[in-house]
């Protein structure tokens, strides 16, 4: 992405013309991949893959806890319903958990979507995540992708969640919902800075499929 670009987001995303809808301010800035690369060996993966824990019992997820089975029953497939339109198939999968704010995760696939589910262990309280979240260093914050560029309608960006009461609570931080890039990749550089792999939207109607490694553009976004 170049300066101009940047430029460019900074006047539709300054901080100060927000000040009015949001208690916080943020930054857009130019990244470099070594700067995207550093974040990434430095980050560290919050998540428990203990996927050998959980079945599938009647198209519901079904979790092993305490040593008893217990069903998730909010997540229940639809996958092969004869009654189902395409339109309507859902899929879940049991990804793992994050022990940190006491969360199972849970994938959802559906048609021509995806997004992602925080499961509180305790109370059971489900909250929604645009994509897989990871969380900030300072386990303060969790981020997660949208889907990269696709149809018109789904939200382009990211997305910030406070978690408060040691994850019992997760709140609306930051949503930053645009079309001028879309991202694929992103890693926390510190507590109130991330830098994302992205790609300009024209850029990806140009390439018309997977990216190569030059095509990618870097951005940090400060909190």
């Amino acid at each position: 992405m170049t300066e101009e670009n940047i430029q460019e987001t900074r006047e539709t995303e300054n901080p100060t013309e927000l000040k009015e809808k949001a208690a916080f301010h943020y930054l857009i800035e130019n990244a470099t991949k070594a700067d995207f690369d550093k974040a990434k060996k430095a980050s560290s993966d919050e998540l428990t893959p203990d996927t050998v824990n959980s079945r599938k019992k009647n198209g519901v997820i079904e979790v092993l806890t305490n040593g008893k089975w217990k069903s998730l029953t909010a997540f229940k497939d639809t996958l092969n319903s004869p009654e189902s339109d395409d339109d309507e198939i859902r899929e879940y999968k049991y990804v793992g958990q994050i022990k940190s704010i006491n969360k199972l995760l849970v994938e959802g696939y559906f048609w021509e979507h995806y997004e992602c589910y925080l499961v509180d262990k305790s109370t059971g309280k489900i909250d929604t995540t645009w994509t897989r979240p990871y969380i900030s260093p300072d386990k303060k914050m969790l981020a997660s992708l949208s889907m990269p560029y696709g149809l018109e309608g789904p939200p382009l960006g990211i997305q910030i969640l406070r978690i408060e009461n040691n994850g019992q609570n997760l709140t609306k931080f930051l949503e930053i919902n645009q079309q001028k890039w879309s991202p694929y990749d992103f890693y926390w550089e510190s507590p109130s800075s991330l830098i994302i792999q992205i790609l300009p939207v024209e850029r990806v109607l140009e390439i018309n499929g997977i990216p190569k490694e030059e095509d990618y553009s870097y951005i940090r976004l400060k909190i």
